[in-house]
């Protein structure tokens, strides 16, 4: 048995969920299940968690996804069953690695390593943040990942979207601001470049934001795209912000954030011409093997 450990918001579930299907790939006669434990105790439901944003919400946003969940056995059998995930969190610094589980670092070649792929029953904790996992498994995951029926606000998106040479653009802020690892990379100059070299074949776009803060995006990227039409899309929030994803997978063009949020944005579409991101993705002594190789890569 092999069991991955799902936490983080939406655009991490998904990277776990992912990393989930692949073992299923590479183990097709294993069961792969996910554990879920931690969004669904007392303590979670009372008092959430920054590191746990909007729950699990893997089965409830996409209709074509499921992977059996491990039960408190399976979790007891390779793992330290602890469902309060912030004492999780302050048992994982002081208890030793079972042999059974695998904690990942954040950076690593994860391709080369045969720990990943070794036989025998193993828990895994991480982020999966590799595109090279990833990378042969498109197809699959563009199902698995589908969305269902949009309401009426985001099939007119939509619409817009296709009926022109649309531009994508995602601002994460809000806990960015406060996050040391992720704030100062995707900065004005990064957004004034990227669009730079998306408008500098001079055609006529249209130019779609997406982000969590976009009275800040109306006050500083809009002087950065005058003369092309821009729809700041700010119809989606909350249980709903799950659908910005979905209307970046319809851009002509994008230009990301070094958000997991936008990565799957631009990873699942299928018709973007370009995808400008930035390099580095974060600010740590470390690299990350998390760029699609057909991406721009801007610094």
């Amino acid at each position: 048995m092999r069991i991955v450990n799902i936490a983080g918001g939406l655009g991490n579930q998904m990277f776990q969920f992912a990393f989930a299907l692949m073992l299923k790939k590479h183990f097709p006669d294993e069961v792969v299940k996910i554990d879920t434990q931690h969004y669904h105790t007392l303590f979670f439901k009372h008092f959430g968690s920054v590191n746990l944003h909007n729950g699990f919400e893997i089965e409830q946003v996409f209709p074509h996804a499921s992977l059996p969940i491990a039960n408190r056995n399976d979790l007891m059998r390779l793992t330290y069953y602890i469902p309060n995930y912030v004492m999780s969190r302050i048992a994982r610094r002081i208890l030793p690695v079972r042999k059974t589980e695998y904690i990942a670092p954040y950076s690593e070649n994860f391709m080369s390593n045969d720990k990943v792929f070794t036989d025998g029953d193993t828990y895994y904790e991480g982020y999966w943040q590799c595109v090279n996992y990833y990378l042969d498994m498109k197809e699959q995951l563009r199902q698995v990942f589908a969305h269902g029926k949009p309401d009426a606000y985001n099939t007119e998106m939509i619409r817009q979207i296709k009926s022109t040479h649309s531009v994508g653009i995602h601002v994460r802020r809000g806990d960015y601001k406060n996050a040391p690892d992720f704030n100062g990379i995707c900065t004005m100059d990064y957004y004034r470049k990227a669009i730079s070299q998306a408008t500098s074949d001079h055609q006529e776009k249209a130019f779609f934001v997406f982000s969590n803060d976009i009275p800040w995006c109306q006050q500083n990227i809009k002087p950065l795209i005058e003369g092309h039409d821009v729809v700041f899309v700010d119809g989606n929030r909350g249980k709903d912000s799950c659908w910005d994803m979905f209307l970046m997978t319809y851009c002509s063009e994008l230009i990301i954030a070094n958000s997991s949020f936008s990565w799957w944005g631009a990873f699942l579409n299928e018709n973007a011409q370009k995808v400008y991101a930035p390099e580095p993705w974060l600010r740590r002594d470390c690299k990350i093997e998390i760029h699609d190789p057909q991406w721009v890569r801007i610094n």
